[in-house]
């Protein structure tokens, strides 16, 4: 199993027909106090291998400060992947992670996936304190 997509969205939602919708990718975030309370979406998107059917996986999100210092961490359950019924490309995983977050401290702050235990994507949020507006 490996990331082809990991990114902060403005929004994202899977559709029935197995495609995922992204709208407002950024990676970066301008706050007007700190520490600052933030809703942010997540979205992954996962590329399963033949090897990845029918195991139990289990999916994390670490977010971790520029010196690996775990901020808060969310985990799935066991998550188990049937083989595709028909051969073809890859079949896809997507999850669309809703985290509601307080960042201390300005800087830059990684997510870091990890399944069973091993890292598969890191992605940066920089949050930066927005200065006096220009007069």
């Amino acid at each position: 199993m490996h990331t082809s997509i990991a990114v902060f969205a403005e929004a994202a939602k899977t559709r029935g027909d197995g495609k995922l919708d992204v709208t407002g990718v950024h990676n970066c975030r301008f706050v007007p106090e700190l520490p600052t309370k933030l809703e942010l979406t997540f979205v992954l998107r996962f590329e399963l291998d033949p090897l990845d059917y029918g195991e139990s996986q289990i999916i994390a999100l670490h977010i971790v400060d520029d010196d690996d210092t775990e901020l808060a961490n969310l985990k799935t359950g066991p998550v188990t992947f049937d083989a595709p019924a028909e051969p073809g490309l890859p079949r896809a995983y997507d999850l669309v992670i809703p985290v509601s977050i307080v960042f201390p401290t300005a800087g830059t702050w990684t997510f870091d996936v990890r399944v069973n235990d091993k890292s598969v994507a890191r992605s940066p949020l920089l949050i930066m304190k927005a200065g006096p507006a220009a007069t």
